[in-house]
């Protein structure tokens, strides 16, 4: 993987910063490499396979991509979540979904989440250009009947609409939550996140009432059920 304070001895020397967050770290090298090769202008800044790090690189200043390209499958959360929680915060960076499987399981909701387009990892030709099309008009052909809206405008929508749900969910309360999920307990889970114990039952209580769970269990129940919409 391509790690951002690398970015200015990669291949590419274009002045478009584009990034990829996606589950096979094979088809991420593989990808970083045809991008460059087909955009000259393109310099593919950093990659990684997990979601969430890819939300706090596309909202730091310093590793803000033009362009991020994201798998809607990924192992700690789904694509649809990761352009939803940049689209919420960030109005600036345009999001293209990628995907193995048809297009029709995620257009709908990828255009609600903000992502400026979405195309088949099938096809390089494709994907290429989508890309190109981002890049140019600020978003792709609709697709499968959905169409898609540029970055500021899915940015005032999402920023607009209160949060409910996961979404109201705090970075920190998220990541609370994803432990309980994976069975530690509240020491374990304060020790991981260098937090006082305190501090976890303090989150735990915020995480069952933005849920309306009565129970710990059942707010897990509920963020493995919502997590992937």
């Amino acid at each position: 993987m391509i790690d951002p304070k690398t970015r200015g001895n990669a291949a590419g020397h274009g002045d478009i910063r584009v990034a990829i967050v996606d589950n096979d770290s094979i088809t991420l090298t593989a990808l970083a490499g045809l991008l460059e090769q087909r955009f000259r202008a393109v310099t593919v800044i950093w990659t990684t396979t997990d979601g969430r790090e890819s939300i706090v690189k596309v909202l730091d200043p310093n590793t803000a991509p033009d362009v991020l390209l994201v798998d809607m499958s990924l192992s700690d959360m789904s694509g649809i979540r990761v352009c939803r929680e940049i689209r919420r915060r960030d109005g600036r960076t345009r999001l293209l979904g990628i995907t193995s499987f048809p297009l029709n399981l995620y257009t709908r909701k990828a255009s609600e989440a903000g992502a400026q387009g979405l195309v088949g990892k099938e096809s390089m030709k494709a994907l290429f250009e989508s890309l190109g099309r981002i890049l140019s008009a600020g978003v792709d052909l609709p697709k499968c009947g959905t169409e898609f809206e540029t970055a500021e405008a899915t940015h005032r929508r999402l920023r607009e609409t209160p949060p409910q749900g996961v979404d109201a969910l705090s970075p920190m309360e998220l990541r609370v939550l994803q432990a309980c999920t994976e069975g530690k307990n509240q020491e374990r889970i304060a020790d991981e996140l260098g937090i006082a114990s305190g501090t976890v039952r303090t989150h735990v209580k915020r995480i069952k009432a933005k849920l309306h769970a009565a129970t710990l269990s059942q707010a897990v129940m509920l963020w493995i059920t919502m997590r992937d919409e």
